[in-house]
This record gives structure tokens, sequence and C-alpha cells, in this order.
């Protein structure tokens, strides 16, 4: 059997998972949770996999909601082979952050006479290449991207789910709760029909009635309001179980037939080494997807969506003979030119010798050029952190809907001088939930991510009784984007000026642009804002 790690990671914290895997048998070996050091993901992730020997293993890597666009679309009842280019054309019309180069994957969750339905999900390279670039800093290779909450469905579906025989008797809420965010999966019979990704306030009972609130809103979202709801929460009695059942006494409020609950320990369904479990604590709720991702790589990965083996058109199959005289032939007269470009190759010997002597003069202009690099990248990751909220302020202002669909109540904005970039929390009352879906549309897009908090109703007689929490972030690179256009816009307005004063001057290559020295002083600078409306009743 094969050894393969597992992993995800938030701001804080590292979670991974070692498991031997061939075909449908998997064991798992080892689990780790680990703070993330200063060095940052790569390193701290090298260190865990080099004590432990896993040097060039396949990692399959686990990404939450926060890192991609998902939606449930409909299609055409069009043949299995054509419908990864349908969608992947609709996704590019429809997803905000999805170009050309975007990655795109489905999951189909039903088919009949009247069309396709499926989730799909699209993501940039802005939020594959760091992933690829941490596993490969840990000298790993990467096997699969995964969605989070579509892999820890497949664990569920693949060990539980497809061996139930009352599986189609209502809806189920698989929920994984990861901090202080909730990832909700609804299934409908043995298949998944519906999954979002919420945040949620930190103390109960608030807690408790943010993720009751937002499963009515998925049940109804999914078409499944009114029908019995059970729930399944990944973890264990000791730290869920009140959580657990709180949630099923605020459901069972709104059914007929109160809801059956249950709390699903990962390690404990598969097969796993008895030293795994002491090793991760009562936060092996977290570990789901992990080993859904193991479970599934080999057998089940139709059953995940994968960023990095994304779902493509199938050409059909061509005649054998066909195709090896289109190999043969090319292939004979690329042998014969190699031959003969060899045999000329021999000459050449002289000449590489000089351009090796050449080569060497040259390496210490290199390692000075490296050094400045350096010093510029360390300078980049400084100011990183400089946001322009004025800008930020002025995007919010024109992406919000109007005052008779929402109220503001506070703008509150932070840097992050340690990632780069910044959030901008903004809460408020809404009129209705559909408020809330169109309101993330418009602020979220290439350089913006946005998490909502959840939404609770109010108890008051005006319009306004849904009370919101969006929390929209500002991308690292954006911050950088603009600053290089910031930087290049003032040296053309300096060289113009000098030009027309007829003097004559030399850029220093290594000078801090003017306005870097300025940037540096408000690097930790926050920015809050209170906005206290007066409501007419």
């Amino acid at each position: 059997m094969t050894k393969k790690v597992a992993v995800d990671w938030d701001e804080q914290q590292i979670r991974i998972v070692v498991g031997e895997v061939s075909g449908k048998q998997t064991r798992i070996v080892d689990a780790a949770i680990l703070p993330i050091q200063t060095a940052g993901v790569g390193s701290t992730l090298r260190k865990w996999i080099q004590e432990h020997g896993l040097e060039k293993s396949e990692c399959l890597v686990a990404v939450g909601r926060d890192s991609a666009e998902l939606r449930q679309m409909e299609f055409p009842p069009v043949p299995d082979d054509e419908l990864p280019d349908m969608i992947r054309f609709q996704a590019v019309r429809t997803f905000a952050s999805a170009g050309d180069s975007a990655t795109v994957d489905y999951l189909q969750t039903s088919r009949t006479e009247k069309g396709v339905r499926a989730i799909v999900s699209a993501t940039g390279a802005n939020r594959l290449d760091p992933i690829r670039k941490a596993i490969n800093e840990a000298g790993m290779t990467v096997g699969r991207i995964a969605l989070r909450p579509i892999a820890a469905a497949a664990l569920y579906q693949i060990i539980l789910r497809d061996k139930t025989n009352d599986s189609t008797r209502s809806t189920l809420a698989l929920i994984d709760l990861v901090g202080d965010e909730a990832e909700i999966v609804l299934f409908r019979g043995r298949d998944v029909s519906f999954v979002r990704s919420v945040r949620l306030p930190s103390q109960s009972p608030a807690r408790v009635n943010a993720l009751a609130g937002e499963l009515r809103r998925s049940m109804i979202a999914c078409g499944a309001s009114g029908s019995p709801c059970d729930i399944a929460i990944w973890g264990t009695p000791d730290r869920h179980r009140e959580e657990l059942d709180q949630l099923a006494e605020r459901l069972d409020q709104g059914q007929d037939t109160p809801s059956e609950k249950r709390l699903i320990n990962p390690l404990q369904i598969v097969d796993c080494d008895s030293s795994v479990e002491p090793s991760v604590g009562e936060t092996v709720g977290r570990l789901a997807p992990l080993v859904g991702l193991l479970v599934a790589d080999e057998a089940y990965a139709d059953r995940l969506i994968d960023f990095a083996n994304p779902r493509q058109y199938i050409p059909p199959s061509t005649n054998r003979g066909k195709m090896a005289a289109m190999i043969g032939i090319p292939a004979a007269i690329v042998l014969g030119l190699g031959w003969l470009f060899w045999s000329q190759l021999s000459s050449r010997d002289s000449e590489i010798e000089r351009l090796e002597a050449a080569n060497a003069t040259m390496r210490d202009q290199v390692k000075v050029a490296d050094a400045s690099v350096q010093r510029t990248e360390r300078l980049d990751q400084f100011l990183d952190a400089d946001v322009n909220w004025l800008e930020e302020i002025e995007r919010l202002a024109e992406a919000l809907p109007p005052s008779d669909q929402l109220i503001l109540k506070q703008v509150s904005a932070q840097a992050d001088s340690r990632q780069g970039g910044g959030r901008m929390v903004v809460s408020g009352l809404v009129t209705s939930p559909d408020v809330i879906d169109e309101m993330e549309s418009s602020l979220r897009d290439e350089s913006h991510r946005v998490v909502g908090d959840g939404a609770s109703q109010v108890d008051t007689e005006d319009a306004y009784r849904w009370q919101i929490r969006e929390t929209v972030s500002v991308e690292t690179e954006s911050v950088r984007a603009d600053r290089y256009e910031r930087i290049a816009k003032a040296a053309e307005e300096e060289s113009a000026t000098e030009a027309g004063a007829g003097g004559e001057s030399t850029p220093d290559p290594d000078a801090t642009p003017p306005d870097q020295e300025t940037q540096e002083a408000s690097k930790s600078a926050s920015l809050n804002v209170n906005v206290q409306p007066e409501v007419q009743s």
C-alpha cells in the first residue's frame, strides 16, 4: 500500500492525516494538528514531513469554501462527454472571478429527461499557485486540490450513506465545524443536493441560533423546505454533544417529525491505528475532509470536486492502426533528425567550453542581482498590508443595496500585517435574505472574497428584520498591483517634469519609491467607521 498525505490549513493551524491507500482499501496511520510557525505554512509542514520520513509523498489538499466560488446550476440533458465543456462555458459567464484561465470542476447531483443538475465550483491561479508552492516547499507533490465540504461528504457517502437502508427517509444535514465556520452539506436520498459555508458567532446561544437559521435557508434553497431534516456533526460527544442537542431542538420547532441526530468520529468509521486518535484529541472532527480525501482518492474520485484534476471533455476512441501510423511515422522522422543533430553536436564542444567560461564570470553579478531581488521581495511583503481604505470604502458604497433594502450599522477595516491585504467587516440590517446573496455577489470579484457570518432574524416591527455581518477580504495581490501602478505613474510624471525642464538625471534603481516611506508609517493602521442611521417607523 502507498502512503499518501492529506492536509488543509487556515490562518492558525495545519491539519494532517497520513494514510496507506490501495484501491478501495485505506488505513489511517498518523495524524497531527500543528500551529503555523512564523516561517509560514511550507516551512512548518516541511519540518513535520521530514521528521516522519514522508518526503516525495503524494499530497492531497483540501481547500475551504472561501477559496472558490460555488453554485448549484442546471443544464440541458446533454451527453456526459459534452457536459464538461458546457459547464465551463456557463461558469465563465456566470462566476465573478472566473475567466479563461479559471479552473472549473463540478459534481453532478441529478439527471432527468428535463436536464442535469450539478454543483459547480471555480477558482483561479491566484488561489492554486500558493497551495502548490507550499506543498512543493514541504518536499511533496500535489495529487489533488479538492473542495473541503465535498470531501467530507464523500467520506459519509462511501462509508455510511451507501450502506444505510433508510437513506431516503428524509433530508440529512452533514455539518463540519471548523473554528468559527460551519460547512453544511445537504443530502436528499443518497446524493449531495446543496453545499453552503457560513461564519458563526463564537458563543452560544447565538452560535446555535445562527446555524439553525442557515440550515433552514439551505433547505429552502434546495427545495427541501417542510421535510424532516436529520443532523450529523463530525466530532466527539465531549466537544459537540451539547451543540448538537440544542441545534436539533431548534429545528424540531419547525417540523412535525423530530430530527435524528448523530455525532460521527471520522477516525472510528475507517481502519485506523489505535495511536492516531489520542494525538489529535477532541478536535478529531476537523479531520473528516482529509480522511474523505484518502478514502476517495483511488476508487471514488468521481465524488470529489478536484481543481488539480478537473473533469474534461473525453474525445472518442480512434482506430489503433491509424493511431500507430500517425505516431510511428513522426517518431521515425524525429529519430532520424535526432541522429543528424547529435552528429553535429560533437563539433560544438569547444563552443560549450567557451560559454561555460563566460558563464563563470557572470556568477558574481547574478549573486548581486539575487540579493537585490530578495530585498525587493521583503519590502513588498512589508508593504502588502498598505490597503487604500478610502478606495475600498468608495467601492463598498457603490456596491451596497439601496437604503430601502439595507441599513448599514457599522463598517470596520483592519490591515493584515502578516499575510498582507486586509479585511473589512460590514454589519447592518436587511429586509430579506435575498438581499444578502445579491450584496455578496456585487462585492465579490478577483481582488475581493466575501464570507457571510450568517443572518439572524430580529424581533422588530419595521421592514429591516434580518441582521447580517459580512467579511470582505482584500487580496494581497491586489494591494501589490495597485502599489506598482502608483509607483509607475509617479515615475512617468517625474520623467515628464524633468524633460520639460530640460534637465537630465539618472534614477537610482535601488532607491525607495517616494510614496513607500510614508506607506511604512501606516503599515499597521486600521479603519473603523460607525454608522448610526435614523430609522423612521
